[in-house]
């Protein structure tokens, strides 16, 4: 799949009504696709490619935390000879839409604010300049990093998380076979349902799929990043990947009809007092839910993802957002120099905080900073912290799923077409077996391997 694919997460387009603060990461700003930049151009009218611009074009779906990237570049502007244009998407969109706009004008951006699983792509398809000096020593994370080169400068991490009804359930049930008994409980004595399992072609179907392979140690992959295996089907893997589906089948009966729904669609059941639990990311269900019903707040919890008895959270999916510089803008150079610039900001952490519990920091450094410690929404939620600090050696990217943590370009084109949520239907919609349902996953991730 080529980077025209937009493969960007939908958060707030699913969730019809939500509005809060917590969603800045996910939903961008009310910019329209219309600049927000000091000199009052919009990124369409200016020039790229050729000679070296001094105007940045700047991409980003980042619109609620505008002021805060507004402060970045004026303190940008006052130490360089650039100035820097912002194009904020619509509420509810990614950047993916503008930028396929932009490029079909000749008027690719310099910097787009992005997936590290999208960043990947982009780079294999030879559209992104190395930006090492932002991110090589800084003890960011560096999950570009090809042929020694560093293409995405991480500013946050938002690792999946799950959230259940404390007044409801025995405690936390942790394993497998206890959300069973504990789902089938609640759904047979209280008149709601225990669990919610998504199905179909949405990221949060993909992402649960996902992980609830990773918890039962299925090595989905295998092989360096220039030759990745598909090893679902394989031995242990296979044995493990049907138990997983059988797992989720089991899990179904106690489930409102989650084919087709994204992150709203089941924070909404759980808001609306229709499910007990859900697996999302980070703190958005509570964040939602307390602008809605605050009276529902004290009653959630916040969790792992249920783990197999007997096995560790050793494997934990979390988002990587940051930077990427587009090779084919107009002001490459210049680009570079922000990017880094940002990186190394001292508004940097009032960037993550304007999203406080949806996104965090994307070093252990930094999330036990004191601007961590002493900010009001977080110290409201300290059990959310609390599980981010004791897995974050957990956490990891999807893209970092090739040997040795290499990135793996076929799980990148997996997650962009949802191919695992597509499973989860097959098995519980289109009525295939845990075992055909294994053959059908393994078969579609062949076919993205080129």
């Amino acid at each position: 799949m080529g980077s025209e694919t937009p493969t960007r997460r939908r958060f707030i387009q699913s969730a019809g009504a939500v509005t809060l603060v917590g969603a800045a990461g996910c939903t961008g700003g009310d910019g329209g696709g219309e600049s927000n930049g000091k000199n009052g151009e919009t990124a369409g009218s200016m020039n790229g490619g050729g000679a070296q611009s001094k105007t940045i074009k700047y991409l980003s779906d980042r619109g609620d935390s505008k002021q805060v990237i507004d402060q970045i570049i004026s303190e940008f502007e006052s130490e360089h000879d650039y100035k820097v244009d912002v194009t904020y998407t619509s509420k509810g969109t990614s950047t993916d839409e503008q930028l396929q706009k932009m490029k079909a004008a000749g008027n690719p951006p310099d910097i787009v604010f992005d997936t590290s699983t999208d960043a990947y792509r982009y780079q294999q398809n030879g559209n992104l300049a190395p930006i090492s000096g932002a991110v090589q020593g800084t003890g960011l994370p560096d999950p570009v990093n090809v042929g020694g080169e560093s293409y995405f400068a991480a500013t946050m991490v938002e690792p999946l998380m799950g959230w259940y009804r404390n007044d409801l359930y025995d405690g936390n049930p942790t394993t497998w076979e206890k959300w069973q008994s504990e789902a089938k409980r609640i759904t047979e004595q209280e008149g709601i349902n225990g669990y919610v399992v998504q199905s179909g072609q949405t990221n949060n179907a993909d992402t649960q799929m996902t992980q609830y392979h990773w918890q039962n140690d299925v090595n989905i992959y295998g092989g360096p990043s220039d030759d990745i295996e598909v090893t679902i089907d394989k031995g242990q893997n296979r044995k493990r990947a049907v138990e997983t589906y059988q797992w989720v089948q089991q899990m179904n009966q106690y489930s409102p009809n989650g084919s087709g729904w994204e992150w709203g669609d089941a924070i909404a059941a759980l808001q609306q007092e229709n499910a007990a639990a859900i697996m999302s990311v980070g703190g958005l269900p509570i964040l939602t839910i307390a602008s809605n019903r605050p009276d529902l707040v004290e009653k959630l919890s916040p969790t792992a993802f249920p783990v197999p008895n007997g096995k560790q959270q050793d494997k934990w999916w979390a988002y990587m957002e940051g930077h990427v510089v587009w090779k084919h803008g107009s002001a490459t150079e210049g680009a570079k120099r922000f990017v880094e610039f940002f990186s190394k900001s001292d508004k940097f952490m009032d960037f993550v905080l304007s999203a406080p519990l949806f996104q965090f920091p994307p070093t252990k450094e930094m999330l036990n900073s004191d601007a961590i410690k002493n900010n009001e929404t977080i110290q409201n939620h300290k059990p959310v912290m609390d599980l981010v600090r004791n897995n974050w050696d957990a956490f990891t990217s999807v893209l970092a799923t090739g040997e040795g943590g290499q990135p793996n370009i076929v799980a990148a084109d997996a997650y962009g077409q949802q191919v695992f949520g597509q499973s989860a239907a097959q098995l519980l919609v289109g009525g295939k077996s845990p075992e055909q349902t294994v053959d059908w996953v393994a078969e579609e991730l062949r076919g993205l391997q080129g």
